[in-house]
């Protein structure tokens, strides 16, 4: 078997091409020859992935291929990796974390959070995409009863930034603020906002956000 991480650099090309068809031909042919899918999820998906959020950080590529890189990844991860797992019954889909995502009252805009989306599940995190125009209450409620380790909030106007500020009031004033991670994006929320409504960090792109989970996750272990 050739060994997974001389794959990694094969399957980052192909990702950054939006080539489908060879992405999903590599992970099947590595499966085929004994891989894991988890290792192979691992050694060549995950490296791949944190490559390209940091080329979109430094500007070397740009929204358009972010997402169909993404999308690429989805389709590996639903056509060969998951069915490879499930057919495994001594390997189990091992999930990042959990995290709702939420545009708040009053903003109908979605395109962003739909992006962090995409991107949160294609690195390995179930996500509960509540849509727009969230009250705060029902974003506490359904954080409560998914059991989150996160709890995402985006707004793009800024009229609509109070309600970020109330769905960390709901929190405190349940006494739960302690048990979920709030992070915050889109083009409203400053950082300075962010440190000011008592959020626990700030997502300036989708990108960020997924490092942003990575980081918080990674102290929650």
């Amino acid at each position: 078997m050739k060994d997974l991480k001389e794959l990694q650099p094969l399957l980052l090309e192909y990702l950054l091409a939006g080539n489908a068809a060879e992405a999903l031909a590599l992970a099947q042919k590595a499966l085929d020859d004994g891989a894991k899918p988890m290792e192979f999820f691992e050694v060549c998906i995950g490296p791949s992935l944190k490559d390209i959020g940091q080329r979109f950080e430094t500007l070397d590529i740009f929204l358009p291929e972010m997402v169909i890189a993404a999308e690429v990844v989805q389709k590996v991860n639903e056509q060969v990796i998951n069915p490879a797992i499930e057919a495994d019954n001594s390997e189990e889909i091992i999930s990042a974390g959990k995290v709702l995502l939420a545009t708040v009252q009053g903003d109908l805009h979605d395109i962003g959070k739909n992006m962090v989306d995409m991107m949160l599940q294609v690195n390995g995190y179930q996500v509960i995409n509540m849509g727009i125009d969230v009250p705060a209450d029902t974003i506490v409620a359904k954080a409560e009863e998914e059991n989150v380790d996160i709890i995402g909030l985006s707004a793009l106007l800024t009229t609509t930034l109070p309600y970020m500020h109330d769905v960390i009031s709901f929190l405190e004033g349940k006494g739960i603020r302690h048990k979920y991670k709030v992070i915050v994006g889109g083009a409203a929320p400053t950082p300075e906002y962010t440190q000011e409504i008592g959020a626990d960090g700030h997502g300036r792109n989708a990108a960020a956000a997924v490092e942003l989970c990575n980081q918080i996750m990674t102290i929650k272990a």
